[in-house]
Order: structure tokens, then C-alpha cells, then sequence
């Protein structure tokens, strides 16, 4: 490993203390290099590494200090009744169902949308040409959520699953755990429409006047939450509860437009499953 960068510990310190990350050394260093010979000031730089962490795939890019802070031996052992977790540990979510609603309705809501008899989002965004940094990208999604949420919150939360759901998740280590939201926590939702292919007319349309049509809100895939010590673990399954899950939020641009593009084609086979389990 090349010699640390001189901002190397402040950045390091600053994610820690801040966003509770314990970043991964290796890959806070390539980062740092990328930023060039003249960096920009440190709360900028911070700011961004944050950014790109949030948008990484976390078995790279956090590793942790300290045994507990990541999911214990055996976690997915249904034998052990219940545990709870030592320390914070940080996840990502790989997938998220919806438990709420049946499956045909899902796939009912994602094809009313594909054949134009419904609204997917209701901002128009323009593009901006240049943005091309995460700090612009960070603001330009910022802003963008935002204006989503200010212009028709309740049109919006419609559109939103009401759960509860259940989640894969996965930790900097790689293991794998399924999480159920015991209690109602913000931000976890699917979108309604999450997987439809919008109409040609409204493609063609978006892709004539330079503008986006942003998708209703809902939970990316690859987004990182944080669960607090005490997190209960019961039989395999962790228990999501307000007070012990924060969603920080996150993207992994890849995963979230695999999960999309093949949510309608999953529901239907999980729905398949169903019916042939019932008639046998």
C-alpha cells in the first residue's frame, strides 16, 4: 500500500466522528489521490468522500475497527433465539419486499404504469450539462428530493409501500442477514411503480426536450443503514425498529437498475410459487 495521504487521518477522523463510518484505509487513500495535487477545502472533501461512500459497495470501502462492529459469527443461526448486536454496524440493502400488499397487486401497480394509465413521478427535471462531480451530483439530488417532496407530499406518499417489508441486507464483511421492519422507520418504502418501463411517448417526449422524469421516492437498492448496539437478531432475522435502524441513504447505481429491472419478473415467479404451492 502506497504511503498515506497527508489528509488522510483528518478525513478519516472527520467519518468517523460524523457519520459513525469506519472507512476503509486503502480506499480513502485511492480516493484522496483521485482528488489531485491542489484538494478542495476539508469540510468539501469530507462531504464528498461521504458522498462516494454512500454510493459504494461497503465490503470495499468500510472495514471495521473492531470485531462487533460488524454482524457476529453465526448471526444466520435460526437455533440461537435471540441476540443483540454490540456496536453500530453499518448495511446495505440488496433487496426489499414489500409484505404488505399481495403480489399480484405489485405487479398490477408496475403494468397500469407501463400502459400510460398512470403517472410514474411528478417532477420534470431539466438536465444540466458540466455536472459531472459528486459534489454537483450530490446537490443536483439534493435538491431534486427536495423539490419531490415539497411539491406533493401527500400525492407521494401514496405511491410509497406502507410496509411492512423485508429486507437483505449485508455487512462490510460481506455476510448476508434478513431483516424484518418490526416497526414503522422512515424511508424504508418501495415505490408503487418501482420496475415499469414508462410509455414510448413519454420516453421520446423526455429525451426531445433534454428533461428527466424523476421516479416516485422510494428506497434504492444499495442504500446503507446504520443499526445501533442493542439491534435484536431472532433466530437469523434482524429487528428493525426506529430507535435502532437509521437509514443514511445511498445508491449503488448498478444494483438499484438490476433489482428494478427485474422486479416484475420476480414478483410474477414468487407469485407462481404461491399458487402452485396452494394447489398442492
Amino acid at each position: 500500500m502506497p504511503p498515506l495521504h497527508p489528509l488522510h487521518t483528518q478525513v478519516s477522523s472527520a467519518l468517523q466522528t460524523r457519520h459513525t463510518i469506519p472507512v476503509n484505509p486503502q480506499w480513502l487513500n485511492t480516493f484522496l489521490t483521485s482528488r489531485g495535487p491542489n484538494p478542495p477545502p476539508l469540510p468539501a472533501l469530507v462531504s464528498t468522500a461521504h458522498f462516494r461512500v454512500l454510493a459504494s459497495d461497503i465490503t470495499t470501502s468500510i472495514t471495521p475497527t473492531c470485531g462487533t462492529e460488524a454482524f457476529p459469527q453465526g448471526i444466520n443461526d435460526v437455533n440461537v433465539k435471540e441476540r443483540q448486536l454490540e456496536a453500530s454496524v453499518i448495511v446495505q440493502v440488496l433487496d426489499v419486499i414489500d409484505v404488505s400488499s399481495s403480489k399480484w397487486s405489485q405487479i398490477e401497480a408496475i403494468e397500469r404504469v407501463e400502459r400510460g394509465e398512470e403517472i410514474r413521478g411528478r417532477e420534470v427535471i431539466r438536465t444540466v450539462n458540466g455536472i459531472d462531480d459528486d459534489e454537483g451530483a450530490a446537490a443536483t439530488n439534493t435538491a431534486s428530493n427536495s423539490s419531490a417532496t415539497n411539491s406533493n407530499n401527500n400525492s407521494a406518499s401514496k405511491k410509497l409501500s406502507t410496509g411492512p417489508h423485508k429486507l437483505l441486507i449485508q455487512d462490510s464483511k460481506g455476510t448476508k442477514v434478513f431483516a424484518f421492519e418490526l416497526e414503522k422507520i422512515p424511508n424504508i418504502a418501495i415505490s408503487h411503480s418501482a420496475g415499469a418501463t414508462l410509455p414510448a411517448a413519454v420516453r421520446n417526449q423526455a429525451a426531445a426536450t433534454n428533461t428527466l422524469v424523476a421516479d416516485d421516492p422510494g428506497m434504492f437498492i444499495g442504500c446503507k443503514m446504520l443499526l445501533r448496539p442493542g439491534t435484536l437478531i431472532r433466530r437469523g432475522l434482524a429487528m428493525l425498529t426506529p430507535d435502532k435502524c437509521v437509514v443514511m441513504g445511498g445508491k449503488v447505481d448498478a444494483w438499484d437498475k438490476r433489482w428494478k429491472d427485474e422486479r416484475k419478473q420476480r414478483l410474477k415467479a414468487l407469485l407462481a410459487e404461491e399458487n402452485e404451492a396452494g394447489r398442492g
